[in-house]
């Protein structure tokens, strides 16, 4: 027998001494370990146990892992695109707003024809980004062709997401951030929907990205993220919420590596060279001044604080328990897996982090309640979301635990977010009242030299291109250039209703969602001036206040 294995009376072993009992759930008694003959004296390293990660799969990067990781985006991507998909309605105002406008401005670009329809101004972005690619969308395969492009939009946005938190975290975290933000109602609703906030979350996707990829490098590195930043301030105004967010993102994630000073510039080269992409054509001034209350419905606190909690409320609860869980302890190696050499991470630096990403879900909602409307919030909520979702990933992995412990957990709140997206995504389609019945309507009484004011942009303009023209319908949002029979020159809201005063419309439509004092003034004007008759009123049939009234002059 082998000597060197088990020890003979040459080598008796030393006696194996008694330790008393430990405190603990079980009170076994340890023994000191026995041991091994030696004569040579040879130092043996201790024999230790490796620890076990805590994500609950290897830690190293593996073909395997990274193929499983495709096939769950994979499948969550085709979710997602199932529930937009089934999204089937008549083109939103606003939707076609962005169609007529944007052939008229691709026409212009290519042919050098005359951009006649005031609905440029409705588009809240550049007129030169956005609108031409929906009016090419839209002459290729209609409305269709152009919900199919944010479609693709809002796919490629879940991609970048889906990367950048893995590189912040890990792919387990990355997987279940999709997976939330894949489900929700803006991100359904904005992937199937017309409107250049598509693109520009996208945009500011892939800002983010660039700003994550490009942490551990050099500092000047920190530039390729500004424009992105800046287009997506240029295609959509309302980008400009996630600009700050952006930039202290860049400060966070070089925190880690390093020092206060060169993330700090990293930081200042993102703002700045955002800013002065921005200054061309006045970009700048257009995106300082903009604010959600531009052509956009009015709404009250408490609407607001409702939509809110119904379309992000558990969400932004999921978001800021991963936050503060992140915070405390990085308990579950969440770090880019295939860095070589992970850097440990402070509590403040984690904090950080954390505060940055969530606290852009509430600076939306914050920014509509200081002006007061609520039209397009359910739009703008996607910028917060979007960021703030690997923190949402974070707060569902911590919620199922290591190696699975509590699946059932992560299973619940996902179909609690599944439910509430699918029942609001389809209530915000039907969320109005009906178009097809209000063009039937406009049909009948639209005369090929007719003049035309319109609180619903764009309806019109895009469904009887065959019987009128563009300028023959006036945006009553953007007001009307207006002389009367004295000679005088009237302006906005002052010569729409002067012009209603004098019966030069042959028809006037109100909808109840457009700004409350065009839609006031506008409704005294044809109370009192006597050459009209109300024809046609249609209502939501949610139950809301939205209304549609046609008045017909006699």
């Amino acid at each position: 027998m082998d000597n060197d294995l088990f020890p003979t009376s040459d080598h008796p072993a030393a006696p194996v001494p008694d330790i008393p009992a430990q405190d603990g759930p079980e009170r076994r008694r340890r023994r000191a370990p026995v041991p091994v003959d030696n004569p040579d004296g040879i130092e043996l390293a201790p024999y230790t146990i490796p620890q076990v990660p805590a994500i609950g799969w290897d830690p190293g990067t593996s073909p395997r892992r990274r193929w499983i990781a495709r096939g769950l985006l994979g499948a969550v991507l085709a979710v997602q695109a199932a529930l937009s998909l089934r999204l089937l309605a008549a083109a939103h105002p606003d939707e076609a707003a962005a169609m007529v406008a944007g052939r008229q401005q691709l026409a212009n670009l290519m042919h050098g024809t005359p951009v006649t329809t005031d609905l440029v101004d409705r588009v809240h972005g550049s007129p030169w980004l956005y609108p031409p690619l929906a009016g090419a969308a839209a002459d290729a395969s209609g409305i269709w062709g152009t919900r199919l492009l944010s479609l693709g939009f809002a796919l490629l946005t879940t991609v970048l997401l889906y990367s950048l938190t893995r590189r912040l975290f890990n792919e387990r975290v990355a997987i279940c951030a999709i997976g939330v933000y894949a489900v929700l109602q803006s991100t359904v609703v904005v992937g199937f929907y017309a409107a250049p906030e598509s693109l520009a979350v996208l945009l500011v996707a892939l800002a983010a990205w660039t700003t994550v990829f490009t942490a551990r490098r050099h500092p000047a590195l920190a530039l390729l993220a500004a424009p992105p930043a800046a287009l997506a301030c240029a295609v959509a105004y309302s980008a400009a919420f996630a600009v700050p967010a952006l930039v202290a993102l860049a400060f966070a994630c070089a925190r880690p590596r390093h020092r206060a000073g060169p993330a700090a510039l990293r930081a200042l080269l993102t703002g700045a060279g955002t800013l002065v992409l921005l200054l061309p054509y006045g970009t700048l001034g257009r995106v300082a001044g903009w604010s959600p209350s531009q052509g956009n419905a009015p709404g009250s606190a408490g609407s607001i604080l409702l939509g809110t909690l119904q379309w992000a409320g558990l969400f932004t609860v999921l978001a800021v328990a991963g936050t503060i869980a992140y915070a405390r302890r990085e308990q579950m190696n969440e770090h880019d897996a295939a860095e070589k050499d992970p850097v440990p991470t402070t509590r403040g630096q984690r904090a950080l982090l954390g505060a940055v990403l969530t606290v852009t879900a509430l600076l939306v909602p914050a920014a509509h309640l200081w002006t007061g409307t609520s039209g397009a919030l359910f739009r703008h909520l996607g910028y917060g979301m979007l960021l703030a979702a690997p923190l949402a990933g974070v707060g569902l992995t911590r919620l199922v635990g290591a190696h699975f412990r509590h699946p059932q957990l992560g299973i619940l709140v996902w179909v609690a977010l599944l439910a509430l997206g699918l029942e609001q995504s389809a209530l915000r389609y039907q969320n109005g009242p009906d178009s097809g019945r209000l063009l039937a309507v406009l049909r009948v009484h639209t005369e090929p030299q007719g003049r035309y004011l319109t609180e619903v942009d764009g309806l019109a303009e895009y469904y009887l291109g065959s019987v009128s023209r563009p300028e023959q319908w006036v945006s009553a949002r953007a007001g009307t250039e207006y002389r009367d029979g004295a000679g005088v020159q009237h302006h906005g809201d002052d010569g729409s209703v002067a012009a209603i005063r004098d019966g030069w419309f042959t028809m006037v439509v109100l909808d109840s969602t457009a700004p409350r004092a065009t839609d006031r003034a506008l409704s005294a004007a044809l109370a009192d001036a006597g050459h009209y008759r109300l024809i046609a009123q249609f209502t939501s049939p949610t139950g809301d206040s939205s209304t549609y009234k046609v008045y017909l002059k006699h």
